[in-house]
């Protein structure tokens, strides 16, 4: 009885690694989509290992881990100014997934541009 009441009177406590910030739609989200196929595209240059960007979902995987480890560090900053819990800070699932979202569409974009162009029909002279 006694955990139920005291459950009941105090506050809940947010997820404080967590931004509880759900809009889809909201400018940040565009951002972090367009930073995903920024960091896709950069995934392709020569600074990162033959091994790593030499197929698409091992680009996208770059992209992932590098934006996971961003909202970790967004996350530890919130934590410790004391705002983590609020919406625009902490660990965004919605961000880590936007992110990916634009790198998948890159490459998506990238495999379909590919596809059109070997399409064409070659002039003969």
């Amino acid at each position: 009885m006694v955990v139920l009441a005291l459950s009941v009177a105090a506050a809940r406590a947010p997820a404080q690694w967590l931004d509880p910030d759900a809009c889809v739609t909201c400018p940040d989200k565009r951002i972090h989509f367009a930073a995903g196929v920024g960091l896709d595209l950069l995934a392709r240059g020569p600074w990162v290992a033959k091994g790593f960007h030499d197929h698409a979902c091992k680009r996208v995987l770059v992209t992932a881990t590098v934006a996971a480890s961003w909202e970790m560090l967004d996350a530890l900053q919130a934590r410790r100014e004391g705002k983590a819990g609020r919406p625009g800070y902490g660990f965004g699932p919605l961000d880590f997934a936007a992110t990916v979202a634009g790198a998948a569409t890159a490459e998506a974009l990238q495999a379909l541009g590919r596809k059109i162009l070997r399409r064409r029909p070659v002039a003969s002279p």
